[in-house]
C-alpha cells in the first residue's frame, strides 16, 4: 500500500469504535438512577481523586490523602455516599495546580478537566495536520479508543499527551518551552523515562534546564504551601503502596495496563521474571529511540517514535495512557505527505486500548506488542531517511 486512502481513516474509526462501544457499555453506563456508572462510581470515575485530593488539602485535611481508609472514608462524605475503593497516588505539587477544580461542583469540575484537557491535546496534535483535513481528523481522534477511554474515565491521558507531545514538538524552535512541558510532564514521571537519555543525546541543554527548573519551582512552591510532610508520605507510603499494586497484582487496575511487565504477571511469573521482561523489552526500545532522535530529521516523526516508545518503558503503562499513539496515528493518516504501513499494524495499534480490556478478560494480553510494532515502523522509516546534516532534526542549529 502505497497511499493513504480517505477510507483508511473510516474503517479504522468504525472498527475502533466496535471494538470500544462494549468497554464503555459495561463498566462506564449510567445506571439511571443514583449518578453513578453500573459499577457504583461515580461519572467520570478516576477524576475522584482529582477533584476529592486538593478539597482535603486545602481544608485542613492534608494528611486524610496519606491515609487509605481515612481518604476512602472522606471520598464517600464529599459524595454522600460510600464509593469503590479509591487512593492518592500523584505528587504533591498537583495539589496546587488541581486547586481550582477542587472549588467547583464535581460535574463542573469535571466537564472542564475532559473538554479543556481534550482541546489543548487536539490542539497539538492537529497542529500537524493540514488546515483542510483537520474537521476530519479531530472527529477521529475524538472517537480513538484511547481518547473515548479516557475521556469516560476522567483520567488524565489528555493532559500527559498533550504535555509530551507539546514539548516533543517545541524542541527545535522553542527549547525553553519543551522544557517547562517537561518538567509538569512530572505529574506522572514514568510516562517520561525516554526523555532524560533523549534530550542528553540531542544535546538540548535549554531544555533540560527548564525541565529541571520547572520541576525544583513545582517542588519548592509545594513545600512552602503544604510543608515537607507530604513529600515525606509520598515518597514512603504512597510509593510503597503504588509497588505492592504490582506485586498483589489484584483488582481492575490491571484490566487496564498494556505493559510488558503486566503481561508476565496475568500469566503467574513472579516480580523478577516480570522485571526481566519489562528490561528485555524497554532497553532496546529506549536504545532505539535514542537512535532514531539522534537521526531524524522530521520532527514530526522524531515526537513520533519518543511518544510511542514512552509506554513501552514503564509497567504503570494504561490503555488511557495511549492517547499519545492516537495523536501518532492521526498524524499518519492525515498529515501530508501520506505515511506507509502495514495496514494491519496501524488497525491493532489503534484499537488496542479497548481490545486490551476484551483480551484481559478472556486471560490474554499482548497490547504491549502492538505498541511495540508500530514503534518498529517507525524507526525503520527513520533509518530509511537520509541523515541529518547537523544535529538530531536541526536542534542543535536552533539551540
Amino acid at each position: 500500500m502505497t497511499r493513504r486512502l480517505p477510507s483508511d481513516a473510516v474503517l479504522l474509526v468504525a472498527a475502533g469504535l466496535l471494538a470500544v462501544l462494549p468497554i464503555l457499555a459495561v463498566f462506564y453506563r449510567p445506571d439511571g438512577t443514583t449518578g453513578l456508572d453500573v459499577t457504583g462510581h461515580p461519572i467520570g470515575r478516576d477524576f475522584i481523586n482529582m477533584w476529592v485530593g486538593p478539597r482535603l488539602a486545602f481544608s485542613g485535611r492534608l494528611a486524610t490523602l496519606f491515609d487509605l481508609d481515612a481518604y476512602h472514608a472522606a471520598i464517600g462524605i464529599e459524595f454522600g455516599q460510600a464509593l469503590p475503593f479509591h487512593n492518592w497516588g500523584y505528587p504533591p505539587f498537583t495539589l496546587l495546580l488541581l486547586r481550582p477544580l477542587g472549588g467547583l461542583p464535581y460535574v463542573a469540575a469535571l466537564a472542564l478537566w475532559t473538554a479543556g484537557l481534550f482541546a489543548a491535546f487536539a490542539g497539538v496534535t492537529l497542529s500537524q495536520v493540514p488546515p483542510e483535513r483537520r474537521r476530519a481528523a479531530l472527529l477521529a481522534l475524538a472517537l480513538a479508543p484511547a481518547c473515548l477511554i479516557n475521556a469516560a474515565g476522567g483520567q488524565n491521558g489528555f493532559l500527559t499527551a498533550a504535555l509530551l507531545i507539546g514539548g516533543l514538538l517545541a524542541l527545535d524552535r522553542r527549547p525553553v518551552l519543551a522544557g517547562i512541558l517537561f518538567g509538569l510532564l512530572t505529574w506522572k514521571p514514568h510516562l517520561g523515562l525516554v526523555l532524560p537519555p533523549v534530550l542528553i543525546v540531542l544535546g538540548a541543554w535549554r531544555t533540560i534546564a527548564a525541565a529541571v527548573a520547572t520541576t525544583l519551582l513545582l517542588v519548592a512552591a509545594s513545600v512552602l504551601v503544604l510543608g515537607l510532610s507530604p513529600w515525606q508520605h509520598f515518597l514512603t507510603e504512597t510509593s510503597a503502596y503504588q509497588y505492592a499494586l504490582l506485586q498483589q497484582f489484584r483488582g481492575f487496575y490491571p484490566v487496564m495496563m498494556a505493559s510488558a511487565f503486566v503481561d508476565a504477571r496475568n500469566l503467574g511469573l513472579p516480580m523478577g521474571a516480570a522485571w526481566g521482561l519489562q528490561l528485555a523489552v524497554g532497553l532496546p526500545v529506549l536504545a532505539a529511540a535514542i537512535w532514531a532522535a539522534h537521526r531524524a530529521r522530521d520532527p514530526v516523526r522524531r515526537a513520533g517514535v519518543i511518544a510511542t516508545a514512552a509506554p513501552l518503558l514503564t509497567p504503570y503503562a494504561f490503555n488511557y495512557d495511549l492517547t499519545g499513539v492516537a495523536a501518532v496515528l492521526v498524524w499518519r493518516l492525515f498529515a501530508a505527505p501520506p505515511r506507509t504501513a502495514p495496514i494491519v499494524v496501524t488497525a491493532l495499534a489503534w484499537t488496542a486500548p479497548a481490545l486490551l480490556m476484551l483480551v484481559r478478560f478472556a486471560g490474554g494480553g499482548g497490547a504491549w506488542l502492538v505498541v511495540l510494532a508500530l514503534f518498529a515502523v517507525l524507526v525503520r522509516e527513520v533509518a530509511a531517511e537520509a541523515p541529518a546534516r547537523s544535529g538530531a532534526g536541526g536542534l542543535a542549529a536552533a539551540e
